[in-house]
C-alpha cells in the first residue's frame, strides 16, 4: 500500500482530472492525503482521501492574464497559498512518511518536493507546453511578493528556481490527461509526459438543475468558465443571439457574474450560475465554451461539437488544435457580434463534419490507456526509485 501526498491546485479545470486517479488508488488501498480548500473537500473525501483544507485566495479573484498588473495579486494568492500549504506538509510530514508528492502544474508542487525530498509525478490538466510558452513575465517581484517569497525560504528552506514555475510545475513524472493524437507538435514532447487521456467520474454535487426540460429538444449550451469574471456583455450578446432560437439556451454564468446586468432573456432560457456539466453535455446539441481543456474534454466525451471563444492561457492552443482536427469553429471574443455567434453555431448544428472530427478525438482518448495505464507507469516509476 502507497502513501501517497497530493497538491491540488484549487479550480475545477484542475481538481477535476485528478479524481480519477485518485479513486483508482483509493480503491485498491492506497492511503490518499489530499491539500485543497473547502470547495473541493467532499468531492475529494467521497472517493476515500483524507483531505486536509487551506485558505482559498483564488476563488475570488478576477483574472485577466493579458495584463501584468491585474496578475499581480493571483501572484500572491499563489505565495500565499503556497506557504499555507507548506505549513499543511510539515504538520502532515510529522506524521506520515509518504512514499511519492503528485502535484498540480499550478502552485507550490515542486516546493513541496524539495522540502520533504522525495519522489515527484506532476499533474498536467491540458496540453504539454513548451518552454517558449512561459517567456512572457506574467509576475513582478513587488515588495508583497519580495516579503513572501522571504517567508518561505526563512521557514522552510525552499525557493522557486523563478517565478513562472507557479505556472509549470513540473515532476520527474508527469501524467497527462489526453491523447498523443490530440497533444500538438507531440513529437517534441519528452519521455516523461505519459499521456493517459481524461477520466470523467460523475460528481455527485447536489443540483436542482431541470434536466427534464432538454428531453427532445436543440441544446445549445454555453459556458466561460469559473475562473472569469467581467462576462456580463458576453452573456447579453448571446440572449441577443438565440432569442428566437427554436430550442434550448443553457446559460452557466459562473458565480462572479451579477445578475442584475443580465437581460431578460426569453422563456427558453435556463440561466444558472452553476450546472451539472457533464449531465448537460450528454443532453447538448452545441457547445459554446471558453476552451479550457476540462471543459473540452468533457465535451469530447459526449461527442458535442464545439464553438470555441478562447480568452486565455492554453485556451488559444486548444482551439486552434480543434480547428485543426476539424472538431470546432473558434471565433474571436475581441469582435463577435451576436449574429456571427448565432450563425456560427448554425452551422456547426448542420454540419456532420464537426461530430466526426469529435468523435476521431473521443477514440484516441479510449485507447490512451486511462488511470490503468497512470498507475501501472507510476508504480514502475516509484519501484525504480
Amino acid at each position: 500500500m502507497a502513501k501517497i501526498l497530493l497538491i491540488a491546485f484549487p479550480a475545477e479545470g484542475h481538481v477535476n482530472p485528478m479524481l480519477g486517479i485518485i479513486k483508482a488508488w483509493a480503491d485498491r488501498g492506497d492511503e490518499i492525503h489530499a491539500v485543497t480548500t473547502v470547495h473541493y473537500e467532499e468531492r475529494i473525501k467521497r472517493l476515500g482521501a483524507h483531505v486536509h483544507i487551506t485558505p482559498d485566495y483564488i476563488r475570488t479573484l478576477h483574472v485577466d492574464e493579458g495584463h501584468i498588473d491585474t496578475m499581480q495579486p493571483f501572484f500572491h494568492a499563489m505565495l500565499q497559498t503556497s506557504f499555507d500549504i507548506l505549513e499543511v506538509v510539515e504538520t502532515l510530514s510529522q506524521q506520515h512518511s509518504f512514499d511519492f508528492v503528485y502535484f498540480d502544474m499550478f502552485g507550490a508542487g515542486e516546493l513541496v518536493r524539495d522540502y520533504l525530498h522525495i519522489p515527484s509525478i506532476g499533474s498536467n490538466p491540458s496540453f504539454v507546453l513548451q518552454e517558449a510558452h512561459f517567456d512572457t513575465p506574467l509576475y513582478k517581484k513587488d515588495e508583497k511578493a519580495d516579503h513572501l517569497l522571504e517567508k518561505i525560504q526563512e521557514r522552510f528552506g525552499v525557493q522557486p528556481t523563478r517565478l513562472m514555475q507557479f505556472m509549470k510545475n513540473r515532476g520527474e513524472l508527469n501524467i497527462v490527461y489526453t491523447s498523443e493524437y490530440f497533444q500538438p507538435s507531440v513529437d517534441a514532447v519528452n519521455e516523461s509526459f505519459v499521456f493517459i487521456g481524461p477520466s470523467f467520474l460523475k460528481r455527485a454535487d447536489q443540483h436542482h438543475f431541470p434536466l427534464e426540460a432538454l428531453e427532445q429538444e436543440k441544446v445549445v449550451f454555453i459556458s466561460m468558465g469559473t475562473v472569469l469574471g467581467d462576462t456580463e456583455a458576453f452573456f447579453n450578446l448571446c440572449i441577443d443571439a438565440f432569442a428566437d432560437f427554436g430550442g434550448k439556451v443553457i446559460l452557466a454564468t459562473g458565480e462572479k457574474v451579477d445578475q442584475s446586468l443580465l437581460k431578460e432573456a426569453p422563456s427558453h432560457f435556463l440561466i444558472e450560475p452553476y450546472v451539472p456539466q457533464l449531465e448537460v453535455l450528454e443532453r447538448t446539441d452545441v457547445f459554446v465554451t471558453h476552451g479550457g481543456m476540462n471543459s473540452v474534454n468533457e465535451g469530447i466525451h459526449y461527442n458535442v461539437p464545439m464553438v470555441v471563444i478562447p480568452i486565455d492561457k492554453d485556451q488559444p492552443m486548444v482551439a486552434q488544435r480543434l480547428t485543426e482536427l476539424s472538431a470546432a469553429r473558434a471565433l474571436d471574443k475581441e469582435h463577435l457580434t451576436a449574429t456571427q455567434l448565432r450563425e456560427t453555431v448554425e452551422s456547426v448544428l448542420g454540419s456532420d463534419t464537426y461530430r466526426s472530427g469529435i468523435e476521431k478525438i473521443e477514440e484516441s482518448f479510449q485507447t490512451a490507456g486511462g488511470t490503468e495505464k497512470a498507475l501501472r507507469v507510476i508504480d514502475q516509476f516509484i519501484k525504480a526509485k
